[in-house]
């Protein structure tokens, strides 16, 4: 959740110091926008009574089919803006997250089927707050006089994650109950905080086992030993997702429950169940941050939990970290999307700000010729060493190797794209930047990149 005047590009872990530090920002300044929003927060024009009930959930609006184009789900976007960047918004990106009610009528009046996600921790109790209306609250003070819906060492110590300053609660369950109170009192505020925003569902972060493991203090034997995790953690978080996505499927709303997967690269964890919801983000999608890179198989094992969640339909957000300039890197994780794209997958590439657009966005390759499936094996072409996908209008080749692949020879002639600027969305609601063409019979594709071929007609 981003904020523009953050002025350095970030990684994974900074991406996260700059969601709670926005939040904290907001929380103590208000909300104040420059095209219909007062300092509280309240549309002055055009809105709906606050005593209204609009339609919310999958009930109402449902993620846009990707198969043949390139779609955004973009990450919190500022309240102030322009009339241009308000129409940007809502004929470029298919939703966001953490909006308070009035930014959220505002949008829906350009853009009925505008989608929106609350945010709130999955399984952590600390002192960020969170939207309810208009409001930015704070549960912990009552929170924290539950001892007993907290997670404890042997020693009755809280645990707690210092890096985002939250506790971690007690999700276990026992034959098939909660055994604290914290499930339910997670699924009630969840269910009351979205009907107060008129949200579509929730983005539960930091739900797997990678912002646990090795990170707490006090240290505890289930989040410092892999086969202690697995046996005593992953199988209590199996439950409290089904309970979650079954609690939010039971209203009317039929509200979406998107946890955060996390990197999707703890070769160990073979324990999650990835599918437990409607799907969710993949943060640190392709690379965990701006030239930065996975392993080869780091890589592989990302794209095919990847794949296995597409090829079961679900919504996958593949959100992050990018330098603007890099181009070759933007081709990586675009190739990326490419190669594991299903029937509901978005992206979302950030340099500064959540409010960009970049030209690679508008590439039209048509539909996917063949639905996804769950072995990464399919893709790879072994004559030309690269991975393959193809589409209607062409195909995408991505390298996630650490040297240049050369391929002497296509077979036909294509058209080579390559995509010139892109980045932040000003005032004026324009997007800078262009796709060109050139005619090709070889293509070079650099280490850690992918190119995308276009057929001619």
């Amino acid at each position: 959740m981003l904020h523009p005047f953050f002025s350095t590009a970030f990684s994974l872990m900074s991406a996260r110091k700059v969601r709670l530090a926005l939040v904290a920002l907001l929380a103590a300044t208000g909300l104040i926008s420059q095209n219909g929003l007062t300092q509280d927060g309240v549309a002055q024009r055009n809105t709906p009574s606050m005593n209204s009930k609009p339609l919310v959930g999958a009930a109402a609006r449902q993620f846009p089919d990707t198969r043949d184009k390139i779609a955004i789900f973009t990450d919190q976007l500022p309240t102030e803006l322009t009339d241009a960047q308000w129409h940007f918004i809502s004929t470029h990106y298919i939703g966001t997250q953490k909006m308070p009610r009035s930014w959220a009528r505002h949008i829906r009046q350009l853009n009925p089927a505008f989608i929106i996600l609350h945010y709130q921790l999955a399984l952590g109790i600390g002192p960020a707050p969170f939207l309810e209306g208009e409001k930015w609250i704070n549960d912990f003070p009552a929170v924290t006089q539950h001892e007993d819906w907290f997670l404890h060492d042997d020693t009755g110590h809280r645990l707690l994650q210092p890096d985002w300053k939250w506790d971690v609660m007690d999700i276990r369950f026992r034959e098939g109950k909660p055994q604290t109170g914290f499930p339910d009192y997670w699924l009630s505020t969840a269910l009351q905080r979205m009907r107060a925003n008129e949200d579509d569902g929730c983005f539960a972060d930091s739900y797997t086992q990678d912002i646990l493991m090795n990170q707490l203090k006090p240290g505890f034997r289930w989040f410092t030993d892999a086969a202690a995790n697995q046996a005593n953690w992953l199988p209590q978080l199996n439950q409290f997702g089904a309970f979650c996505d079954r609690g939010f499927h039971q209203q009317p709303e039929h509200f979406y429950y998107l946890p955060n997967l996390g990197g999707m690269v703890t070769s160990w964890d073979k324990t999650t169940d990835l599918l437990v919801g409607d799907g969710g983000m993949n943060e640190g999608f392709c690379a965990p941050g701006p030239q930065t890179y996975f392993s080869v198989g780091d890589w592989k094992l990302q794209m095919s939990r990847l794949l296995n969640l597409a090829s079961h339909e679900k919504i996958i957000l593949c959100q992050t970290s990018i330098k603007e300039t890099d181009l070759n890197h933007r081709w990586f994780v675009l190739g990326s999307y490419l190669l594991v794209k299903g029937r509901h997958s978005y992206l979302n590439m950030m340099h500064q700000s959540s409010l960009e657009w970049y030209p690679e966005y508008n590439l039209d390759l048509g539909p996917y010729q063949s639905e996804p499936v769950a072995d990464l094996g399919t893709y790879w072409n072994p004559e030309w060493k690269v991975f393959r996908r193809d589409y209607a209008k062409g195909m995408v080749l991505v390298n996630p190797g650490e040297t240049a692949i050369s391929i002497p020879a296509l077979g036909q002639t294509m058209s080579l794209v390559e995509a010139a600027s892109g980045g932040a969305i000003k005032g004026a609601g324009q997007a800078s930047g262009a796709l060109n063409t050139s005619q090709v019979q070889s293509v070079t594709i650099p280490a850690h990149s992918a190119r995308v071929l276009l057929k001619i007609h």
